[in-house]
């Protein structure tokens, strides 16, 4: 039998319990709260968070924050920073991350085993579309370029709730096509853009109107001459739809065709010159290689010297990555080009050293001023010559600054291999720009060229770094007075007409000086004030066609536009020689000064004729032998052709010249010329290929004639 505890036992104990309770802490609970729990976030958002902490409410030290157990966060998972005691703002990134949730704790600053978590879910951003280019659609197919803002990729582009074929190009622009009806004409349809999964959102539509026809087939037939590498059916059909500023901006919104690297077998540049051939013909930013093209017979660099395909392709592609940039951009890519360095010396170039007698090397540093951007005389934003008090040219730099200019680029060697250290001269390497060694720059002052608003009166001062002094020269040059019409004028001479007046080389100059919202350069402005200008646009009604205007095409331009115009079948093999065979074998310049110098004067008279220059008793009857077996017989076996559609046509002689006629010549051919062809397509003798023979005639007849060859 048990005895009942003692009164003093009963004390002993429980004084037992009470000494062992105030010497062991229980297990704390998750007491932070945060509000709210479950928040979802849209990339680039936002968040307001708040904690609580009801067993600590006279404390005021607040808590600290974390996300995925990084105090602050960071940019892959979102920031998130204190806006006071217990509370933070927490901020999405601009980019989701995988998996799209991230967990946001609260630490109890006085005790870090006070915590509280919440779990964010991550959504993409609502879209905001807020411009198309153009800003109406055509009936049948057409493109639009939709700006805005937070797009992500995977984002569709919907016409009236159908969604069309969408490319995502950036955050803020994509490039969509789709189909209308005729039946649409006059209607609206609703533009938007929806953004995917997670948190999937559509943007507030734009309205566009389907209009009808915005440029007849002439008028595009010309404008495509002038922009592309030659007028084919398709391009005719957009620039019909899309109109001539239409037209432009959606080839401004294009992503850049690439090049293909060349493999390490290749050893010659023949592949490459199919491969440039193949992008003449068939790219689909045509404006952009067309620029490009131009921009290369500037700053040209020819395959005598870089026979490398690995040398040449990177500089092919930064002509066409830089034609819609700035040319500020383009002179600095340029320059550190070690396909240009090889090619006019700067590589490699050490600074002066008087013990061994040597120098910087001056070729890069002239040709970039007489070649590239200003030329050797002082002229006016109109093109003109300034004059002197004796009526002579003004020279627009001295071999002083020639000198000045060879020492600033010294010091740049090839672009170091991956996995190789930095020499002091690199070997051979073609792929990014070329790379400062210090040790070989000169330092000292250089003066270069001084005229009304040149930073620091255009002196260079000692002490710079290559990169310094590359960077000064350069914004020295491009800020001259000569190269907004320098430039502008060439560029109106590839592009459109040998002979542009002064006043259409002043417009596109001011425009070059300035796009309209203080930027200088602009290749955008420039190159849509070059093919939209009034003057440029003259000769679309045949009536006002100036007799001074136009250009003799280029053999290259000669071959793409025909191979265009009828959507032959090229792989380019052939076509170097054959150019070459009429005086211009593609990237093989005869020199520095390109093909032809564009201030080349026609002989026997007083207008400049670039294209001329090459075009001699020797050249042109290799242009109409190129034609006639183009048409009759064959280029190659790497081209075919069909003049089919245009066979069925002949058995109405007069409609087939109509169409030939926009086709080839924008409406502008003759009553004689017409009357001549017709009656060779009378003399094709009766057969079974008749109706062939008198198509390719036909077309032989204008290929061959002046008023195809010289565009106006």
């Amino acid at each position: 039998m048990r005895r009942p505890l003692s009164t003093f036992a009963v004390l002993l104990i429980a004084g037992l319990t009470a000494s062992c309770a105030g010497s062991v802490s229980p297990p704390v609970a998750d007491v932070v709260t945060i509000s709210p729990v479950a928040p979802q976030v849209r990339s680039g958002d936002s968040q307001l968070l708040t904690a609580s902490y009801p067993h600590d409410k006279g404390k005021t030290a607040g808590v600290t924050w974390t996300v995925n157990g990084m105090a602050g966060g960071n940019a892959t998972v979102g920031t998130i920073a204190s806006t006071g005691a217990f509370t933070a703002t927490y901020v999405a990134p601009a980019t989701l991350p995988s998996p799209n949730s991230v967990t946001i704790a609260a630490v109890a600053s006085t005790d870090a085993r006070v915590t509280g978590n919440a779990v964010a879910t991550l959504l993409n951003p609502i879209p905001v579309a807020t411009a198309l280019s153009p800003p109406a659609i055509n009936p049948t197919s057409y493109t639009i370029v939709v700006n805005g803002a937070d797009f992500v990729s995977g984002a569709l582009v919907t016409a009236g709730g159908t969604a069309l074929a969408t490319t995502f190009v950036s955050s803020t622009q994509l490039y969509a096509s789709g189909t209308t009806t005729a039946s649409q004409v006059g209607t609206t349809v609703a533009i938007a853009v929806t953004n995917p999964d997670p948190g999937s959102a559509t943007s507030a539509a734009i309205t566009a109107q389907v209009v009808g026809v915005l440029a007849t087939p002439e008028v595009a037939d010309r404008f495509l001459e002038q922009s592309t590498f030659g007028a084919s059916p398709n391009f005719i059909t957009q620039v019909q739809q899309a109109g001539l500023p239409g037209f432009v901006t959606n080839q401004f919104g294009l992503p850049v065709s690439q090049y293909a690297t060349p493999a390490s077998t290749e050893s010659d540049l023949s592949l490459v010159q199919e491969r440039f051939f193949s992008q003449a013909i068939y790219a689909p930013d045509q404006l952009r290689q067309r620029t490009a093209f131009a921009l290369g017979e500037i700053a040209v660099i020819a395959g005598d010297k870089i026979s490398s395909p690995q040398g040449f392709t990177p500089y092919l592609q930064l002509l066409s990555n830089d034609a819609f940039t700035n040319y500020r951009q383009i002179m600095q890519d340029v320059t550190l080009s070690p396909a240009m360095g090889h090619y006019l010396d700067m590589v490699d170039n050490d600074k002066p050293n008087a013990t061994l007698g040597t120098h910087a090397n001056e070729n890069y540093a002239r040709e970039l001023m007489q070649l590239f951007t200003i030329g050797t005389s002082l002229i006016n934003d109109d093109g003109s010559l300034q004059l002197d008090s004796s009526g002579n040219p003004i020279a627009a730099y001295t071999q002083d600054n020639v000198e000045a200019f060879a020492r600033a680029y010294t010091g740049w060697t090839y672009p170091t291999q991956p996995g190789a250290t930095a020499q002091q001269h690199n070997p051979p390497y073609w792929i990014g720009p070329m790379v400062a060694i210090e040790s070989n720059h000169d330092t000292d002052p250089k003066q270069l060229l001084q005229y009304s608003g040149a930073a620091a009166g255009g002196l260079l001062p000692g002490g710079q770094s290559a990169e310094q002094d590359l960077q000064g020269a350069l914004d020295n040059i491009f800020n001259h007075p000569n190269v907004p019409a320098f430039i502008s004028r060439q560029l109106i001479q590839h592009l459109v007409t040998s002979n542009p007046s002064p006043a259409y080389i002043q417009r596109v100059a001011h425009v070059f000086e300035n796009n309209g919202t203080g930027v200088r350069g602009d290749m955008h402005a420039v190159i849509t004030a070059i093919l939209l200008d009034p003057e440029a646009r003259q000769g679309d009604d045949p009536t006002n066609i100036s007799p001074t205007g136009g250009h003799l095409q280029e053999p290259i331009l000669y071959m793409t536009g025909m191979l265009r115009a009828f959507t032959a079948v090229s792989d380019g093999s052939n076509l170097a020689s054959d150019g070459g065979q009429m005086g211009q074998t593609a990237l093989f310049p005869g020199s520095v000064f390109n093909f032809f110098a564009p201030s080349y004067v026609i002989t026997g008279g007083t207008l400049l004729g670039p294209e001329f220059q090459i075009y001699t008793t020797a050249t042109a009857p290799n242009r109409v032998n190129w034609v006639n077996s183009y048409v009759f017989g064959s280029i190659g076996s790497g081209t075919t052709v069909d003049f089919s559609p245009y066979a069925t046509q002949a058995s109405n002689p007069t409609a087939l010249l109509a169409s030939l006629n926009t086709l080839m010549l924008h409406g502008t051919m003759s009553a004689a010329m017409q009357t001549s062809i017709l009656a060779a397509m009378q003399a094709v003798p009766a057969g079974q290929n008749q109706a062939l023979e008198q198509a390719q005639t036909a077309i032989y007849l204008i290929g061959t004639s002046s008023q195809y060859q010289v565009l106006h």
